[in-house]
C-alpha cells in the first residue's frame, strides 16, 4: 500500500505522467530491498484501482488519476436501502420538507399553457423578473426586473458568470475551499482557479490583495454567507474590506448567495453595498429543493447584453413553466412560514451535532446545512470517506473543494439535511462518531505516512 500511495502522490504532484512505464517488478524489489511478492502485489493492486495498466510483452503504464466532480450520490440514481447520504447538500429531503404543506399550494392554479410553451425570452419572462426583484430586495439589494435574469439554478448562474467575465486561459481567483461544481465549470472553460487562503470569516483581505497583485486577475468568486464547505460567513467589517481591495484593483465580484436567506437576521450581500461591482447569484434549490432547476442573477446594467449571450449559448432561457411555480412561492403568502420552518428544523439538526460528535471535531454555524469534521486517528478524507460509505452512510471528502492543493486534506463535509428525519441524522452521525473512535486501519495509516 505504501508503494501505491507513493505512486498516486507522484501522479498528483508531477512527479510521474500518465503514460509513464513503471520499472520491471524485479528491479524495484532490488532498489526497494523488498520481496518481489510484495512489489507483484503492489502492481496487482495498482491494475486492480486503475492507477496503472499492464500490457503484454510491454510493461505496466500509469493511468491518469480519475478526478471526481462531486459527490458519488450525484451519479448513483437511487440510493441503497438503509443507505444515510449526508452527502446531498440540499433541504431537508423534499419528501419530508418541514414547510411542504406550504410549498404545494404555490403550485395550484391555472397556468397559461399555450403562452408558456410559446415563450422564448433568454433572460425571462418580465413577471418573473419582478418577482424575483422584489425577493431580493428584502436583502437590501435595490433590483428592477430589467437587471434580475433567470436561470437554471445556481450552478447555472456560476457558469454563465464564468462564460461572460473571463476568457480561455485567464486565471478566476476563488476561496482556497471551492465549491466543486465551480471547479468543474471552469476547468471545461478552460480558465484556471486561483486560491485565495482563508479564516473563520472567510477570504482574508491582505492575501486577496496581494493575489490581485501577483496574478492581475479581474473576477473573484466567493460565498460570503455560510461558505461550502466551511460554514465562514464574513463579518459585515470583513465584507467591507474585501469590497475594498477588490475596487483598487479594478476586480468584479462574483457573489455565490445561495444561503444567504438562512441567517437570522440576515447579512447584507456584497451586492447591496457595491451594486455595480458585483453580480449576485441565488438559487431555490436550498430552499425548496434541488428539483426546481430555477436561480436568479442579479447583474450590473452595463452587463446584461454579455450574459444575455452567454443564456442564449447554454440553455437559450430558463424553462417558463419552472420559473412560473417558483415564482409562485416567492410571491406566496406562507414564504415567510416556509424560511422559518427551514432554519428552525436546521437549527435543530445542528444541535443534534453538537450533541453527538466532539466539539473539537467539528466547524459549523447553526444555521448551516453542512459542517466540517475535523478527522484524526490516522484518518485521511478519502479512506475516512470510503469507510463511513461501507458502514452505510454518506460524506465528502474535502480535497473535492481544494482549488490548488497537492496534499490530502483531513477533513470531510457532512450534510445534515441530506437525512429524511432526526432519527436518521442521529444514527448515521453515530456512525461517524465510531469511526473517528476506532481510528484508521493499518493500511491507511501507511498509506499516510508517505
Amino acid at each position: 500500500m505504501a508503494i501505491v500511495g507513493a505512486v498516486e502522490i507522484a501522479l498528483r504532484s508531477g512527479v510521474l505522467r500518465p503514460g509513464n512505464r513503471l520499472p520491471p517488478q524485479r528491479d524495484l524489489a532490488g532498489w526497494l530491498s523488498l520481496n518481489l511478492g510484495t512489489v507483484t502485489r503492489a502492481y496487482a493492486e495498482m491494475q486492480r484501482t486503475g492507477l496503472a495498466r499492464g500490457e503484454v510483452g510491454r510493461g505496466t503504464f500509469l493511468n491518469p488519476v480519475q478526478e471526481t466532480d462531486g459527490p458519488s450520490s450525484l451519479r448513483v440514481p437511487a440510493p441503497r436501502p438503509a443507505f444515510i447520504d449526508l452527502s446531498h447538500n440540499f433541504p431537508t429531503h423534499a419528501m419530508h420538507h418541514p414547510a411542504l404543506a406550504s410549498i404545494r399550494p404555490a403550485f395550484e392554479g391555472d397556468i397559461d399553457v399555450g403562452g408558456m410553451l410559446s415563450s422564448q425570452v433568454d433572460v425571462g419572462l418580465g413577471r418573473h423578473r419582478e418577482v424575483a426583484a422584489r425577493w431580493l430586495g428584502q436583502f437590501g439589494i435595490e433590483a428592477q426586473a430589467d437587471d434580475v435574469l433567470i436561470t437554471c439554478g445556481g450552478q447555472h448562474g456560476l457558469l454563465l458568470a464564468l462564460m461572460a467575465l473571463t476568457r480561455p486561459g485567464e486565471s478566476v481567483l476563488a476561496e482556497e475551499l471551492s465549491f466543486y461544481g465551480l471547479k468543474s465549470a471552469a476547468g471545461m472553460l478552460g480558465r484556471s482557479l486561483v486560491g485565495v487562503r482563508m479564516d473563520r470569516e472567510g477570504i482574508m483581505p491582505e492575501y486577496l490583495d496581494v493575489v490581485c497583485q501577483r496574478t492581475k486577475a479581474k473576477v473573484l468568486f466567493c460565498t460570503p454567507t455560510l461558505h461550502n464547505p466551511t460554514t465562514a460567513t464574513m463579518s459585515l467589517e470583513r465584507r467591507r474590506d474585501v469590497a475594498e481591495v477588490c475596487a483598487r484593483h479594478d476586480v468584479m465580484v462574483v457573489e455565490d448567495d445561495v444561503y444567504g436567506f438562512l441567517p437570522n437576521p440576515t447579512l447584507r450581500p456584497l451586492a447591496a453595498s457595491a451594486p455595480d461591482r458585483v453580480v449576485h447569484i441565488s438559487s431555490l434549490s436550498k430552499l425548496a429543493g434541488p428539483g426546481l432547476r430555477i436561480g436568479f442573477m442579479k447583474v450590473p446594467r452595463h452587463l446584461v447584453y454579455a450574459f444575455g449571450i452567454a443564456l442564449r449559448a447554454t440553455t437559450l432561457m430558463a424553462s417558463p413553466f419552472t420559473a412560473e411555480w417558483a415564482t409562485r412561492l416567492l410571491a406566496s403568502q406562507k414564504i415567510d412560514e416556509i424560511v422559518s420552518a427551514l432554519r428552525t428544523e436546521t437549527e435543530a439538526r445542528q444541535a443534534l451535532v453538537a450533541s453527538v460528535l466532539p466539539e473539537r471535531s467539528i466547524m459549523t454555524h447553526p444555521n448551516a446545512f453542512y459542517f466540517c469534521l475535523n478527522l484524526g486517528n490516522g484518518w485521511s478524507a478519502e479512506a475516512y470517506t470510503q469507510a463511513a460509505e461501507e458502514i452505510g452512510v454518506g460524506v465528502t471528502p474535502l480535497s473535492l473543494f481544494e482549488v490548488s492543493a497537492l496534499h490530502q486534506s483531513d477533513s470531510v463535509r457532512v450534510c445534515v439535511n441530506g437525512a429524511p428525519n432526526r432519527e436518521s441524522l442521529r444514527e448515521g452521525l453515530e456512525k461517524l462518531a465510531g469511526l473517528l473512535v476506532s481510528g484508521a486501519p493499518s493500511t491507511v495509516r501507511f498509506r499516510a505516512a508517505i
